[in-house]
């Protein structure tokens, strides 16, 4: 029976692998894994999974100096059953055995998701200036992470943001003290200039009690950077309540493309604005008196 395995990594999109019968993947820090995971609580090659044919797992700690971890417990090896949960040093992973059926479905969500990022990448070619374009780009991220409302943020200068567009979301909850726990991811966004990603409640440690997580109902969020040529324009954040969201590889990779040809499309934007106002000032000048 074929399998997945999901690593949750902190701050970044789930990563998956399928595991075909008799499969053996060694997970790590070092590249050479089949499953690297880039978090410096793992080893370079951290544990060895084995799958077996009747869709059991066999887990085992390759000397790792923060072990590996089942129900909690540190353990050298451990026997993996139906759907469950094991940590390599701060990473959380999953283990699901998967009937063909739902094989079958993980491809053609895939397949619906790579259909929704043409859709709207094409809206995005059509868009007609700056404002259609942010409107644009807003719901076609939050249509695109399977979220419920959303934002976009214009850096300014001195590391200012300002809102420009809202989906769902008003500017009071946006300001008010429940989003703190949300900012940070928005913070370290704009701050390193790379995506966010934080879904299921592995990843959700970081941010356990922070009052967006607790009163706000977050489950999952996304906040992408929108830079073009070197250029920090902003920031483009979703989220939701739903407890069955889990961003993984795929999700960042269309969603990254995505805000990376919105950002384009805005730098065009934003240039064809300057040289209309700078030809209607020379017009101004240089009409006769």
């Amino acid at each position: 029976m074929p399998a997945r395995v999901l690593a949750h990594v902190p701050d970044l999109p789930v990563a998956v692998r399928a595991c075909p019968d008799g499969a053996d993947l060694v997970l790590g820090r070092a590249a050479d894994c089949d499953l690297t995971l880039p978090h410096d609580s793992v080893s370079r090659h951290h544990a060895r999974l084995t799958l077996r044919a009747d869709g059991s797992a066999r887990v085992e700690d390759l000397g790792s100096k923060n072990g590996l971890r089942v129900d909690g417990r540190r353990v050298p090896v451990a026997e993996l059953v139906g759907r469950c949960w094991f940590a390599l040093g701060d990473v959380y992973c999953e283990f699901q055995p998967l009937a063909a059926g739902e094989l079958a479905q993980v491809e053609r969500r895939a397949q619906t998701l790579r259909h929704t990022s043409a859709s709207w990448t094409a809206r995005l070619s059509q868009a007609q200036g700056g404002r259609e374009l942010l409107d644009t780009l807003l719901a076609g991220i939050v249509e695109l992470a399977e979220c419920r409302r959303g934002f976009v943020l214009a850096a300014g200068e001195r590391g200012a943001t300002t809102v420009r567009a809202r989906f769902a979301i008003s500017a009071d909850e946006i300001a008010g003290r429940g989003f703190s726990g949300s900012r940070g991811a928005v913070d370290r966004c704009l701050q390193q200039r790379r995506p966010v990603f934080l879904s299921d409640a592995g990843d959700r440690a970081a941010l356990r009690g922070q009052p967006s997580v607790v009163g706000l109902g977050i489950r999952a969020l996304a906040c992408l950077p929108l830079q073009h040529e070197g250029r920090l324009l902003g920031a483009v954040y979703a989220d939701t309540d739903d407890d069955a969201k889990v961003f993984t590889e795929l999700d960042a990779e269309l969603l990254e493309a995505f805000a990376s040809r919105a950002a384009a499309a805005l730098a065009l934007a934003e240039l064809d604005a300057g040289i209309a106002r700078l030809e209607g000032a020379v017009a101004r000048d240089g009409a006769p008196g």
